[in-house]
């Protein structure tokens, strides 16, 4: 485990993960995660081998999308825990996330913000979110969860759902971080990078 001093120095290349979440877990028996610098093509070889893409956002000069017509923007209380776990489990299908009440209790989490839990309704239907986090000791704000249905993709909303978050983000925290599937076929990078977000940090999963 790296210090704070020096997660705070390159965090993203520093922990594949955040530096709270980094505290509180440890990597399982059979797992390696290594950094695309360190990572040798023969590492991977008779293993399960995953990327995953870690980029960060200084909370400056955050680009603001065209809200897409028809679709509102809000607060989504945990209360309805149940409706956000279903659009996360009919946007994660392809790589197999299925969550029920544990997103319940990721509002008591030590890193929760009730104002990071952001929501894009059609129609009084939720139909994408945002769940963003904050650790008061590194100063990091993390989007943690961010999706839309299938059949509302292309229309600005994922961007939008960031760009919320990070100008929330922007009042407390230093700065901001994602991280995502390299081989997600919605491309989600595009969508940080869109917003802001910079890096070239890259994190190889072996099992």
């Amino acid at each position: 485990m790296v210090s704070l001093e020096e997660y705070l120095a390159d965090p993203c290349g520093s922990l594949s993960i955040p530096y709270w979440k980094a505290k509180q877990i440890s990597v399982p028996p059979g797992m390696e995660i290594v950094h695309h610098s360190r990572f040798r093509g023969e590492m991977a070889e008779g293993r399960a081998h995953s990327r995953f893409f870690r980029l960060i956002h200084r909370l400056r000069d955050i680009p603001r999308p065209a809200s897409p017509p028809g679709v509102v923007f809000g607060p989504v209380s945990p209360a309805r825990a149940g409706e956000l776990a279903d659009v996360i489990n009919r946007c994660y299908r392809h790589s197999g996330v299925r969550v029920t009440e544990e997103v319940r209790g990721w509002a008591d989490l030590p890193v929760c913000r009730p104002e990071l839990w952001l929501g894009a309704f059609a129609d009084g239907a939720l139909i994408g979110s945002v769940i963003g986090e904050f650790d008061p000791e590194a100063g990091e704000g993390v989007i943690e969860w961010l999706q839309v249905l299938p059949e509302y993709r292309g229309r600005g909303i994922a961007a939008e759902l960031t760009a919320r978050a990070l100008e929330i983000m922007g009042g407390f925290a230093g700065f901001a971080t994602v991280s995502g599937e390299c081989e997600n076929p919605t491309c989600p990078e595009r969508v940080y990078r869109a917003c802001g977000f910079e890096g070239d940090d890259v994190w190889h999963i072996l099992r």
